[in-house]
């Protein structure tokens, strides 16, 4: 049983999105329970793909919890146990989902609201922490998220000598589950007639040259870059239109952004906003995400200099990948580094309004350079396949386990030290620290 705490209909972020993937895979060898607790309009009700996976929407927590127990394997990702606490109770195994680092989204998202970041901070830290105890299995988008997380498992005391005993390699602790594309498809196909930004959308003839921006503006993300280069581009090449796909989240418990409203704002300052920069009034449905990734010629992501960049995957990136487009970048992150180094696009500094300006005029203008990183786009693609990538998942749900019990750490007592001194050969130095201690205490 896999749970999510976003809407699984047909207009979906990428948390549900990784769901809804995984449940497909694992589908194909086991029966698959997908919930969320989130109701689900009856026009948006998502068909499930495979007849041994279930689609449950708007459950309760009684609901979620006697659901649970019919399963034997529960995948929550990382905020689940925060409504549903009584999931890590219940003696299932316990797999949790920490392909998002939330504590640096959380910093950036109220960095102008002192109080709520502070209390949403330390919230989401603590929350953490409990998946992190309570998990038989976690899993990470990329080997450098791992090591982050390594890293805050090694703090709580959660990688200790028990640990290392049961797996010196860790991967049974952690391991890393990349977000996948494709949906086990060879090629991206169009969905149908009339559907997509060309000759579709206001402002956007079936000739122009588009970028697209697949995803939600959160606010960790710099769409003012891109906004300011494609109004630069525009006075030589009137035919550019920057499209963007996501306003606002389709959670409704997520409000529209600041960064969304300020690249709005920029656009329409620039005088270019439905004119150059267009930006979709409502999500994007999943399956039609293809249409509008087939029309764009060119795909973007920016953002900033920031932890969360570090540690980030760029889910929408790989959509760019399977319909093979080009890909401008900011760097810094693993994806867009690999995406530079396999000639599949750019990855451009931060900020950089004069280079992304220079890299967006190169590939259209330049038909060679375009036909070449499309060529690497789709050889990049294959790597990320979801029946690639949820091979670790996979492999636990098969033959599930528990890991040693969570014992908090505290400071060794004197005895325990000298145990420890004598055990790794200083047997001298613990009888003269002893008749040191004899002393002071007869004295």
């Amino acid at each position: 049983m896999l749970v999510t705490l976003e809407p699984v209909s047909r207009t979906m972020a990428g948390p549900a999105i990784r769901c809804l993937e995984l449940g497909k895979q694992l589908a194909g060898h086991m029966p698959v329970t997908l919930a969320t607790p989130v109701p689900v309009a009856e026009d948006m009700v998502l068909p499930s793909p495979s007849p041994s996976l279930t689609i449950r929407t708007g459950l309760s927590r009684t609901d979620m919890y006697s659901e649970a127990m019919k399963h034997d394997v529960l995948v929550i990702q990382s905020n689940v146990l925060k409504p549903f606490p009584r999931l890590s109770e219940l003696g299932k195994y316990l797999a949790v989902d920490l392909y998002d680092p939330y504590l640096f989204a959380v910093l950036v998202q109220y960095k102008d609201d002192p109080a709520a970041a502070s209390a949403s901070y330390r919230l989401m830290h603590k929350i953490l922490e409990k998946h992190m105890i309570a998990c038989d299995f976690s899993m990470c988008a990329s080997e450098i998220q791992r090591d982050y997380w390594l890293g805050r498992f090694c703090a709580i005391g959660r990688l200790n000598p028990a640990m290392y005993g049961f797996d010196p390699s860790l991967r049974k602790l952690i391991d890393v589950v990349p977000f996948g594309l494709g949906d086990g498809e060879s090629e991206p196909r169009r969905t149908g007639e009339g559907k997509g930004m060309k000759g579709c959308i206001e402002g956007i003839a079936k000739d122009d040259r588009v970028l697209i921006w697949g995803g939600g503006i959160w606010d960790w993300f710099d769409p003012l870059t891109v906004i300011e280069a494609v109004g630069r581009v525009s006075a030589k090449l009137p035919a550019v239109k920057l499209f963007f796909m996501g306003w606002k989240s389709p959670n409704p418990k997520v409000e529209v952004m600041g960064m969304a409203k300020k690249a709005r704002a920029l656009a329409s300052e620039l005088g270019i906003l439905d004119r150059h920069v267009f930006f979709g009034s409502d999500w994007i449905p999943y399956e039609d995400r293809v249409d509008y990734l087939l029309d764009a010629d060119i795909a973007v992501s920016a953002h900033f200099d920031l932890p969360e960049t570090r540690y980030s995957f760029r889910t929408r990136i790989l959509d760019y990948l399977w319909c093979g487009l080009p890909v401008l970048s900011t760097g810094g992150d693993p994806l867009s580094i690999e995406i530079e180094q396999e000639g599949a696009g750019r990855a451009l500094d931060y900020g950089d309004v004069r280079g992304w300006a220079d890299a967006i005029e190169k590939l259209l203008t330049d038909d060679g350079e375009m036909s070449r990183c499309r060529e690497a786009s789709r050889a990049l693609s294959s790597r990320y396949r979801w029946e690639k990538t949820s091979k670790a998942l996979l492999e636990f749900c098969l033959d599930p386990y528990h890991l040693p019990d969570y014992e908090p750490v505290t400071m060794p007592s004197l005895l325990e030290r000298a145990r420890a001194v004598y055990s790794r050969g200083g047997k001298d130095l613990v009888l003269k620290r002893s008749r040191e201690i004899l002393t002071d205490l007869f004295r």
